[in-house]
């Protein structure tokens, strides 16, 4: 409203302007009783009123002194569609501001289940704008049914733009059995029938399409532009880029560490019906610097449409000739060079791995106070000096204390289940060794240095609080008056005293 104010303007008639410039600015040369004599106020009143029925018409008005504002039912459903006010009022105005799909493949596993609820919870802690979409493929009927009703009565009371969309089992479209089929197959399938994905609409082609994987907690929100924050981008010949922002032509990736391993396989095979592939073309510093990207995944509709396409119908043939864990991240990074769009790689989309040296964005950890690194917060000024997500697939531990999905009871979120101990504030200083639950022979200290151990001090620290977080308010929105167990009390180990190794190998979990 105040810009629109300022660059209206209302052109009075000449003579009656320039009365009112004379009243204003006290340069009249009459004398006070001459200011208001009848036709000067009639002047006045005239002014007055055409600027009132002015203001109406455009729909112009001042905010109270309390800035309270009323919100039509159009707004909330614009707002409900490009994501919160905060943020939109935070990137700019919400005509500049893109729809914003952010994606996440998954099974229908238990472990898949609450790893999808801590995306979609923290998802909402930091405010994050848009659609959130979980794509669930090859469930059961059962499945679907449950996941349905799961979502309906709990997904759905944290925002109504998280979502789950349903796809068919993709594994075994090449005849062996590869789960990680589902995520590109499953991102087109989204495209295609949840999104209806239209080339010729502007909208479409111009929103953001994000994917990560389910195992990442944002850290703070993910959107298309990143001018004003401390992105740490990955050097390349190709240098950064001008504009800081996921635009058409200029996706944006994490960094991972395989470098030129997709184009190290067997090209020929893998581009057979494109034997003038531009992949084929791509220089060595690209296909180190520019193309070795995972989720998060950032690209516009049009780029994502393309990009996709191409992933789709290569990463079979890449299967074929690598049949590893990273075979559909070799897809993505060819289909992309297939179809010309060199990645923005960013350093600071991602923390997973503790002990690497670069590439992830431990630089951000490294640099945080020792008392803010046990610190659990979504206040802006402590999550700007974050990177975007914590990837949990690694083991985290630290003297005894330790998190680790897979050592997660896929039930934990239940009434009955105490939550996690929390570790002290102070433990980064505590420890210069681990000792793994699983550990052979069990109670083994392994040496940590001192970086490190401020690495897995964060990773422990904010991992078990915000497991405990999503999981009190699970208890208190689904369990029943009184039920809701919210002890923090289950740890790793039988103890954890160090010298105490009784009982070996904690196997029960909660």
């Amino acid at each position: 409203a105040c810009s629109i104010i300022a660059t209206t303007t209302f052109k009075m008639p000449q003579p009656a302007r320039q009365q009112v410039r004379r009243v204003v600015a006290g340069h009249s040369r009459q004398s006070k009783k001459q200011l208001f004599r009848p036709e000067t106020f009639v002047v006045l009143v005239i002014f007055v009123l055409v600027i009132a029925w002015l203001s109406a018409f455009l729909g112009i008005y001042l905010p109270a002194a309390n800035n309270n504002t009323t919100t039509s039912a159009d707004d909330t459903h614009h707002q409900l569609l490009k994501g919160s006010a905060d943020n939109s009022a935070a990137y700019g105005s919400e005509e500049d501001f893109p729809d914003h799909y952010l994606t996440f493949s998954t099974s229908c596993s238990a472990s898949q289940n609450w790893q999808s609820f801590m995306l979609f919870f923290f998802a909402h802690k930091v405010n994050q704008p848009g659609d959130v979409i979980r794509i669930a493929s090859g469930c059961s009927d059962q499945q679907k049914q449950e996941l349905e009703g799961f979502h309906e009565s709990v997904i759905k009371k944290l925002s109504p733009n998280f979502h789950v969309h349903f796809t068919p089992d993709f594994t075994k479209i090449s005849g062996d059995n590869y789960k990680y089929y589902n995520k590109p197959f499953g991102v087109r399938h989204f495209m295609t029938h949840w999104l209806k994905y239209d080339g010729s609409n502007d909208r479409m082609k111009n929103s953001i399409i994000m994917i990560l994987d389910p195992d990442m907690i944002l850290l703070r929100p993910l959107t298309y532009d990143f001018t004003s924050s401390n992105v740490m981008i990955h050097r390349s010949e190709r240098g950064p880029p001008k504009v800081k922002k996921v635009m058409h032509g200029q996706p944006w990736a994490s960094l991972y560490a395989f470098g030129d391993g997709p184009f190290k396989q067997d090209l020929n095979y893998i581009f057979s019906n494109h034997t003038d592939s531009p992949a084929l073309k791509v220089t060595d510093d690209e296909r180190r610097n520019n193309y070795p990207g995972g989720p998060p995944y950032m690209a516009t509709g049009k780029d994502m449409w393309s990009i996709v396409s191409a992933w789709t119908e290569l990463v079979p043939n890449v299967h074929h000739v690598y049949k590893h864990l990273l075979g559909e991240m070799y897809g993505w990074s060819l289909g992309a060079a297939h179809v010309g769009l060199p990645h923005t790689l960013a350093e600071s989309f991602m923390i997973s791995a503790t002990q690497i040296g670069r590439g992830e964005g431990w630089q951000l950890i490294d640099a945080l106070k020792d008392d803010e690194v046990c610190e659990y917060s979504v206040m802006k000024e402590y999550e700007d000096k974050l990177p975007y997500t914590m990837h949990f697939c690694q083991n985290y531990w630290l003297g005894k204390w330790f998190i680790g999905k897979y050592r997660l009871d896929s039930d934990f979120l239940k009434c009955d289940k105490t939550l996690l101990m929390e570790p002290p504030k102070d433990i980064a200083k505590q420890f210069d060794f681990y000792i793994k639950p699983g550990g052979k022979p069990y109670g083994v200290k392994e040496p940590v240095r001192p970086e490190v151990a401020k690495r897995e001090a964060f990773m422990i620290c904010q991992l078990i609080s915000r497991f405990n977080d999503a999981a009190a308010w699970f208890k208190d929105t689904t369990c029943e008056e009184g039920t809701a167990n919210h002890e923090k009390s289950f740890i790793f180990h039988h103890s954890l005293d160090p010298d105490n190794n009784e009982g070996g190998e904690k196997k029960a979990k909660w």
